[in-house]
């Protein structure tokens, strides 16, 4: 593994994010506009994203058992545990965003080109499996759980939860399960929109950051020690239940998406379900930051 491409890939998303703040700082477009790019990435790209995942690949031979293991631990009991912890904890403001923080790292924008740095390209099949469990879970439990404490504001109804992010993930579900073969220009196109959502996230989150003031933003410890928890501390008292995988790197890359920061999405979707916009954007900002140390900690201690 080497440790400058995930500096690399890190500073390219800090640059991202970088460009969003200037540009929102010199008050180039108007605050719409930056509603209006979140629906874009939420309901166009993002989906394209999703589907992309499946349809320039070949699944053939993989452990499924393992993924499914995996994605059982990371998808289904990873919510339950931020759930328990926000209860144990007795965390009342902005429980939602907690437990929504906890339980989706930014698999997608960063998971993807770390785990091809450290396992190749193959390794990124597996990853795409799991990734569609985290993306039915992003648009249907992730929806409940930001509106965990607007429950006289939300009513649950399976029309809710046919967002265009759930219906893409299905598809790839059955393009998946069918083996449904994807003509190439088709599959491109899919690559080319998905694409761009990493991009135009960390251009939202930059012209979000711009709304607020950046020292107050780096200077509240409680957000430094919630992001070392779940950094660093979750994924290690994750081990143990890891150890169950036979694949080694099935196994690796459980370890690896539990390590990722806070997923863009939390300042996505706090904007769309008016939750507390500024602490998503500071978790996402200071998580990320401190990424660059706890990933290649893991790595070296769990996974060489």
């Amino acid at each position: 593994m080497s440790i400058t491409v995930i500096l690399i890939q890190l500073l390219q998303l800090f640059m991202m994010i970088c460009l969003g703040f200037f540009i929102g700082k010199c008050h180039l477009f108007h605050y719409q506009f930056s509603n209006d790019l979140t629906k874009f990435v939420l309901n166009i790209t993002m989906p394209f994203l999703i589907l992309s995942s499946v349809t320039t690949s070949h699944f053939d031979q993989m452990p499924i058992i393992d993924i499914l293991y995996a994605s059982f631990l990371l998808v289904f009991l990873l919510p339950i545990i931020a759930y328990v912890i926000i209860k144990v904890l007795h965390i009342q403001k902005d429980a939602s965003l907690y437990m929504f923080m906890i339980s989706y790292p930014n698999v997608g924008f960063m998971g993807f080109p770390l785990i091809q740095s450290i396992y190749g390209q193959g390794a990124l099949l597996y990853t795409a499996m799991i990734n569609i469990g985290f993306n039915i879970s992003l648009f249907s439990i992730g929806i409940l759980m930001m509106n965990y404490q607007n429950q006289h504001e939300f009513h649950f109804s399976f029309r809710k939860l046919m967002t265009p992010g759930i219906i893409s993930s299905l598809l790839a579900f059955i393009i998946y399960i069918f083996s449904v073969p994807i003509p190439t220009p088709i599959a491109d196109f899919c690559t080319s929109i998905g694409n761009m959502t990493t991009p135009l996230s960390m251009f939202i989150i930059g012209l979000t950051m711009s709304q607020y003031d950046i020292k107050q933003m780096l200077c509240q410890g409680r957000i430094y020690l919630f992001c070392i928890f779940i950094n660093f501390i979750l994924p290690i008292g994750f081990m143990p239940l890891f150890q169950l995988i036979q694949n080694d790197i099935v196994k690796g890359i459980a370890l690896i998406i539990l390590a990722m920061p806070v997923a863009n999405s939390a300042a996505l979707y706090a904007k769309t379900y008016h939750q507390n916009e500024q602490l998503a954007v500071q978790t996402i900002f200071i998580s990320t930051l401190l990424s660059v140390i706890t990933i290649p900690l893991l790595v070296y201690f769990f996974l060489i």
